[in-house]
């Protein structure tokens, strides 16, 4: 199988490669630092079946990556592999048509788990995510959580998570390249969306997904 990692860090595309390599001697190894690049691999190597790459790069979302890479080789399986909370951003990537999702902080066994899922043409989610969804069906109150959650745009699910990663109003702004008052006004819609008071009620809800 032929894969191609998209990342901008280095060390992470290198220890990806490493990593893949011991798992199977039948993995080929592509890269590239961004999306541009990517692109330009894919063509050249009609044969990549998979890549796996962030669930934001360059200021794009989940959505408009798959476009972008399926319009480079339509068809191929995406994996995001990612550092943002698959339980904001997993089931939005999966509807946008991608073909797993899993963080970067799990085990390389899981890793290689999703990879070997999606190779062989699957849907993967962690075994975590899966039980919390399947709770969320006999539960009236996580399903009305989870639908207040489908309202958030792509931007508001951002801003949401790094609130509920304790980050302040400025440090989001700053990480955004926009102004305060912009991500404050972010945060009103996000409040009022997921009917929570403050950013304590906004984790505890979040904590229960």
């Amino acid at each position: 199988m032929k894969i191609l990692i998209i990342d901008d860090q280095t060390l992470l595309r290198t220890g990806m490669q490493l990593f893949l390599e011991t798992i199977s001697g039948d993995y080929r190894l592509f890269e590239a630092a961004d999306l541009t690049s990517a692109r330009g691999v894919l063509r050249e190597n009609p044969d990549i079946t998979m890549v796996i790459t962030e669930v934001k790069m360059e200021g794009l979302v989940s959505s408009e990556i798959v476009h972008l890479l399926r319009s480079a080789k339509p068809g191929i399986s995406v994996l995001f592999y990612s550092g943002l909370s698959e339980r904001i951003f997993a089931l939005p990537a999966l509807r946008a048509g991608a073909d797993g999702f899993i963080m970067k902080r799990e085990r390389p066994a899981d890793l290689a788990r999703a990879i070997a899922v999606v190779g062989s043409g699957g849907k993967y989610l962690s075994v975590d995510l899966q039980a919390s969804l399947i709770s969320m069906i006999d539960s009236d109150h996580q399903k009305e959580a989870l639908e207040s959650l489908e309202t958030l745009s792509q931007r508001e699910r951002t801003v949401m998570n790094e609130v509920v990663l304790g980050k302040s109003t400025k440090e989001i702004a700053f990480m955004l390249n926009v102004k305060c008052n912009t991500i404050s006004t972010y945060k009103k819609r996000i409040y009022k969306k997921m009917n929570v008071a403050d950013t304590f009620e906004l984790s505890q809800k979040a904590a229960g997904f």
